[in-house]
């Protein structure tokens, strides 16, 4: 598996969870699974550069 895939997996786990709370942040499913979405386009154009640790939780 490579690094696209790795990072791939981890989101898709955690996927729910950041539906969850964009959801209760913006009070719509449908701005949260865009809000999902663009975390997800962001993330796999620039990696995680800048993200001091992506599995604190």
């Amino acid at each position: 598996m490579d690094d696209r895939e790795s990072l791939g997996a981890l989101f898709e786990e955690h996927r729910p969870r950041l539906r969850a709370v964009a959801y209760r942040l913006l009070g719509s499913a449908g701005d949260a699974d865009d809000a999902v979405q663009e975390a997800w386009l962001r993330l796999s154009r620039n990696g995680t550069d800048g993200v001091d640790n992506a599995r604190r939780g």
